[in-house]
């Protein structure tokens, strides 16, 4: 298995705070080990669940509906890629996570 143990950084924007956080994801045999300041390491599995998940949503991050699916294809192509080309998919994938947290509505000002 390649890149077992390696550490992958998911630079996520955070509307609530107004910057870029930084997420870590470390490739087990199983998953990812999911890393945040606040959780200092959640077993999860290819898709990322629950870890993933849970620091997004303790942080309300808004991220797509198939984040998991790019999570495992992430997971199955480090099993033959180069730890900077996996690190390349996670710079793309925090674009994604990034562009949907950003033009996310923000109905909070409406009083209704």
């Amino acid at each position: 298995m390649n890149n077992i143990g390696e550490e992958f950084k998911l630079r996520v924007h955070s509307n609530r705070w107004g910057h870029y956080d930084n997420y870590t994801l470390k490739k087990t045999e199983n998953g990812w080990l999911v890393i945040t300041m606040k959780i200092h390491g959640a077993e999860s599995d290819k898709h990322g669940s629950p870890g993933i998940e849970s620091a997004f949503g303790g942080e309300s991050i808004s991220y797509p509906n198939d984040l998991g699916y790019f999570l495992s294809d992430i997971w199955d192509a480090s099993e033959t890629k180069s730890k900077e080309e996996v690190q390349s998919y996670f710079d793309a994938l925090g674009e994604w996570i990034s562009t949907t947290e950003r033009t996310k509505p923000n109905f909070g000002a409406l009083h209704i």
